[in-house]
């Protein structure tokens, strides 16, 4: 199963870059390098560190891209449930949506609290697609975004019987639409935990969860 984020470089998570079938995604300058050890690497600026990053950076960032070839753009997105300038995080998440488009890569975006906004810079962007990773919209954002031709990720919350509306949205979201991933949870192998219960959702097998996810991810990411 291809986990399609999963932060392996941090310090806390139980695995190993050999075993790892993962897109791992940067959060800022200070893992870009640490990130290309992985076979299957994203560079970019997580939200919650917009403040810490400049016009030089998001040049630095272009330059990587350029030379690195990662899968993706991302980290990135908006987070309106941190404090942090909002003008900051909607500038930085502006920039990487244009370097998408530049140089045709998918995108793979947190939004918390915000989602309808990312919605709105989206659609200036028409060419660009990518992950709603830990997806927390509306369902009514959801079919947006699938309407879109963006791909929602489930990770380890899809387990809480208190997650409600977010069970409701992976139950009635089209399989060609899903990912399924673990974050920054420490122990990445608990992806299978969330193919068993999103498979028991829709009433379909784990194995034919497990393909259709792994396809969207080749489809989205372009793996090889």
């Amino acid at each position: 199963m291809i986990n399609s984020h999963a932060h392996l470089d941090f310090d806390h998570i139980h695995t190993t870059a050999e075993n790892a079938m993962a897109i791992v995604p940067s959060i800022g300058k200070q893992n870009w390098q640490q990130v290309q050890i992985y076979p299957y690497f994203s560079l970019g600026i997580h939200p919650w560190l917009s403040e810490s990053h400049t016009q030089k950076d998001l040049d630095a960032l272009e330059c990587l891209i350029k030379c690195s070839n990662p899968i993706a753009i991302g980290e990135c997105g908006l987070d309106f449930a941190k404090d942090i300038d909002r003008r900051q995080q909607l500038y930085i998440f502006e920039c990487q949506l244009q370097l998408a488009e530049t140089y045709k890569l998918p995108v793979i975006i947190h939004a918390v609290k915000a989602t309808e906004e990312v919605i709105l810079f989206l659609k200036k962007y028409p060419k660009v697609t990518g992950e709603i990773h830990g997806f927390s919209g509306s369902e009514m954002q959801a079919k947006t975004l699938a309407d879109m031709g963006f791909y929602l990720g489930f990770g380890l919350q899809i387990l809480n019987d208190k997650s409600l509306k977010l069970i409701k949205i992976a139950q009635n979201l089209a399989i060609e639409s899903l990912l399924i991933e673990t974050d920054d949870h420490a122990n990445p192998n608990d992806l299978m935990l969330v193919a068993q219960k999103i498979a028991q959702l829709k009433h379909i097998s784990v194995k034919d969860l497990s393909e259709q996810c792994d396809n969207n991810a080749i489809l989205l990411f372009g793996l090889q």
